[in-house]
This record gives structure tokens, sequence and C-alpha cells, in this order.
């Protein structure tokens, strides 16, 4: 578990930082679900919103498990191909850095892929609204964490790149928990929390260390360098 709190901090980061762009997906989806309970429906509905975020990140890590596993079997084939995952969890931690500094929004397009199974999708969760009962909005929330999602779609990436299905599903969850601060948490403070994670300071420094991280995790003789910076500062 320590040997992987680097990447476990990197995923954190990463779902709290990006979910700026998560405000702008999800941010409506939350209004209209919160809007959705009836006034009758006796439990809290802060109970019942706490319940579909955690049906959206239980999603995140069964996404995360089943592409790890994929990962895994690829990579204990063959050690090219365990050498390629390696290179394909840098250059997604990369690219991830640059989408967070806003240099580049490629990573969008992943969302286009993910819309043609969203389609099927997206009836069923209708029908369970309105939301009357905690395993209903934990089911909603499940569904709904398919929404498309081009952050979500590299991070799953990244994450099956890892080959290990448990930390996988475990990164998965912790960019799931990074994310729910900005989308779940309303008033001043949500305010406040959103203007810090929108600075373009504060995404840029979040940048260059998801570069510098997925750099390190590309074998190569660079590693050694990117970590004694690291070490140093």
């Amino acid at each position: 578990m320590i040997s992987n709190l680097p990447l476990l901090i990197s995923a954190f980061t990463l779902g709290l930082l990006g979910s700026a762009h998560c405000i702008g997906m999800c941010g409506g989806i939350t209004s209209a679900l919160s809007l959705s309970i009836p006034k009758e429906t006796r439990m809290p509905s802060l109970l019942l919103m706490s319940g579909y975020h955690w049906g959206r990140i239980s999603s995140y890590a069964v996404a995360g498990f089943v592409l790890g596993a994929a990962g895994w079997f690829l990579g204990d084939s063959s050690a090219t191909l365990k050498m390629s995952l390696r290179f394909i969890a840098g250059g997604m931690l990369v690219a991830m850095g640059l989408y967070l500094s806003g240099l580049w929004r490629g990573l969008t397009r992943l969302e286009k892929a993910g819309s043609l199974l969203w389609r099927y999708i997206q009836p069923v969760a209708n029908r369970l609204l309105p939301i009357r009962s905690l395993p209903r909005a934990m089911a909603v929330g499940a569904l709904w964490g398919w929404l498309p999602c081009g952050l979500v779609y590299s991070t799953l990436i990244w994450s099956a790149s890892q080959g290990e299905p448990q930390l996988s599903a475990l990164l998965m969850l912790c960019f799931g928990l990074g994310t729910t601060p900005a989308v779940l948490l309303t008033g001043l403070f949500s305010k406040q929390l959103n203007v810090f994670i929108q600075s373009q300071c504060t995404r840029n420094i979040a940048a260059a260390m998801m570069v510098a991280f997925g750099l390190w995790t590309m074998p190569g003789p660079h590693t050694s360098v990117i970590m004694h910076l690291l070490h140093h500062h």
C-alpha cells in the first residue's frame, strides 16, 4: 500500500483538480437528481445524494477492476506488452497533465466512443427516477457513472495499465473520491473550493506534477533524474 501511495495521491489529485470539468458535466445532473427527490420522502436529501455519489464511485471502481484484469492478463502474457503498458500509463498521465493545464483537450475525444454505450444506459437510469430510497439512489449513481467523460476514460486507461486489478480499482476509487467534494458540496465553501480548483496557478502546478510523474512512470534513464529533482524540491 505504501509503495502505491504516489499513485493513489495522483488519482485523488486528478479527480479533485479535474472536477472543474465534472461540475460542467455532472453538476446539472446532480441538481436535477436533487430536484427529483419528492418532498414527502422521509430520508434526508443529503443522504440520498451521498448514496448517488457512492454508486457513481463504485461504478468507477468496478470498471477499473475489469479493465485492470485485462491489463494484468496482457502484461502477464508478454514482457514486451508489460513494458508497453508502462509507457501507456506514463503517456496517459502526461496527457492528463496537459488536459488540466488547458494546453490540450484531446482527451475529450474519448467521450464520442462512450456516447454509443450511454444511449442504452441513460433510459434505464431515467426509469429509476424519482429517487425515493437509498438503494435506488445508489443504483442511479452506478448507472450515471457511465456518463461519457474523457477524464474518466483516460483515468481508466491509466489505471488499467498498472497491470493489477485490485490496484486499478483502488485508483479509480481514489479518483472518484477526488471528484466528489466540488460536485456534492453546496454553499459558500463549495464556491471557495471551485475557485481554488479552477485557479490557473493550481491547475498548472498539478499539471506539472502529473507530467513529471508520467515521465517517471515510463522506463528509461530519465527516471533517476526526475526522482532526484522531486526529492530535492
